[in-house]
């Protein structure tokens, strides 16, 4: 018996000493910060629960627990979230409970259930952190989950950063525009045997999840079916895959020190995405393409989720074709190869936004007008003396140079533009090349012009003729505004 105790107390001590370790490397020790305990109620979350509660005063941190109810096992979700809600206040700790419709959520997204679960589970704990005023919300995976979540990334493909499988410290986007929440997982070396055995050595008698035996999850039969016919071929699979893990970690984070640098020498941020120099990129490494494409999708996004290998390999494949092409990502982003840089952008904004214009519409001047894909904009100003020609939607123009009958349309055979800064006329396509237009984009342009000719190229240049001089005694300006179809 006391042979057992002592065997307890030093797990405890292990147990301790691993997650103030991980705290203290967030930053969080002595700092009074609030931190979230993601809590299931089950042996992992319990047992990592007990250790925060143990460390709160000794490390100067506040405690809020947080308990999701998915809304897949009726009655047996609800005594669930009961009992955190007990244990919490038994504990004298602040609690909040959520519900989602995960199944609806699985639905309207086209997601499996797993991942359905996990978006709503993230978002709800982000959002919890968010509303606390956290710096960091803790789970409880174990190495058990660890091996799991490899096996789940071996199946689907995944490169390097699946192998390394889940992080000690990872981030997910906050409730707030543009900031991260960070997520410490300090049992990722401790077993689901030893947290159960921690949660008898405290007296606590977890809840238990039967659905954890549904053999329709793609985890539950890794565990109950394929891991145990691996062992057949290697008793020891669960420490190989966790080498693995360790191996892929530590490669990882040297390409991801290196893409770093790359980012750094190559890519440029803007208004809606970040573009990266095409000569510098085509140089690099495969492996560290890759590995950039993925720091500036996260950059973007605030997390690497729902980006996949074959995402990456798409997008380095693209690098080196053709200019013009795109493809769309997860998390509402596009990758879209220029002449000179590669954009990985928000939105639509590396994609083709609006149809051709067929026809030939006559705008208002002054007035708006809605031509397919577009809101434009007419104004008379009085001129101040100073040439301007705007910037790629709105434009300054000699009112009197371009008279009263202004069209827009698409691009025609024959079309010719005197452009800004030039005497001469040249063929459109040969500006458009000349100016290096990506080819999916020349048709869609819309085109101003006039009488006398093309008078705008709207998003790229304006006629030589057209412009604002000093002698100007009238100013047209034009503004193109996109319009979305609902």
């Amino acid at each position: 018996m006391e042979s057992s105790m002592d065997g307890g107390l030093a797990l405890e001590r292990r147990l301790l000493k691993e997650t103030k370790r991980l705290l203290t490397e967030l930053g969080l020790a002595h700092s009074r910060q609030a931190l979230v305990a993601a809590v299931s109620g089950g042996p992992d979350s319990m047992a990592l629960l007990l250790l925060l509660d143990r460390l709160k005063q000794p490390l100067g941190i506040g405690l809020h627990v947080a308990h999701l109810d998915h809304g897949l096992r009726g009655r047996e979700s609800r005594e669930d979230a009961r009992f955190v809600e007990k244990v919490a206040h038994d504990m004298d700790l602040p609690v909040t409970v959520g519900w989602e419709d995960v199944e609806s959520y699985r639905r309207a997204r086209g997601l499996s259930l797993e991942e359905a679960a996990r978006e709503a589970r993230y978002s709800f704990l982000s959002g919890v952190a968010t509303a606390q005023g956290a710096s960091a919300v803790v789970l409880g995976h174990t190495s058990d989950d660890q091996v799991e979540t490899i096996l789940m990334h071996l199946l689907r493909g995944s490169g390097l950063a699946g192998f390394a499988g889940m992080s000690p410290i990872a981030y997910w986007p906050s409730a707030r525009h543009k900031e991260r929440v960070a997520l410490a997982r300090p049992l990722l070396d401790t077993t689901k045997e030893e947290t159960a055995a921690y949660c008898r050595l405290r007296g606590v008698t977890p809840r238990q999840d039967t659905s954890n035996q549904s053999m329709k999850l793609t985890r539950n039969r890794i565990r109950l079916e394929l891991l145990p016919y691996l062992r057949e071929y290697n008793p020891r699979i669960r420490e190989a895959l966790l080498r693995l893990s360790g191996s892929a970690a530590q490669d990882g984070a040297y390409l991801l020190e290196a893409a770093g640098q790359a980012v750094e020498r190559l890519a440029v941020a803007g208004p809606d995405g970040i573009k990266v120099e095409r000569v510098g990129f085509a140089d690099l490494r495969p492996a560290l393409k890759r590995h950039l494409l993925r720091l500036i999708y996260q950059e973007l996004t605030g997390s690497t989720t729902g980006l996949e290998h074959n995402h990456l390999e798409s997008m380095v494949k693209l690098s080196q074709g053709r200019t013009g092409r795109w493809m769309a990502l997860p998390g509402g982003l596009t990758f879209s190869v220029g002449y000179d840089w590669l954009r990985l952008a928000t939105g639509a904004g590396g994609a083709p936004s609006s149809p051709p214009i067929a026809g030939e519409h006559t705008l208002s001047i002054p007035g708006d007008t809605l031509v397919p894909g577009w809101s434009v904009s007419a104004r008379l100003l009085p001129a101040n003396g100073r040439p301007t020609t705007g910037d790629a939607r709105r434009v300054d123009l000699d009112a009197r140079s371009v008279g009263q009958r202004l069209y827009v349309r698409g691009r025609r055979p024959g079309d010719r533009i005197t452009p800004l800064g030039m005497t001469g006329s040249k063929k459109l396509q040969d500006f458009m090349v000349d100016a290096k237009i990506p080819q999916w984009e020349r048709d869609l342009a819309p085109l101003v012009v006039s009488e006398e000719g093309v008078v705008w190229v709207v998003g790229h240049r304006i006629a030589h003729w057209a412009r604002v001089r000093e002698d100007t005694p009238e100013v047209l300006r034009l503004e193109f505004s996109p319009v979305t179809s609902t």
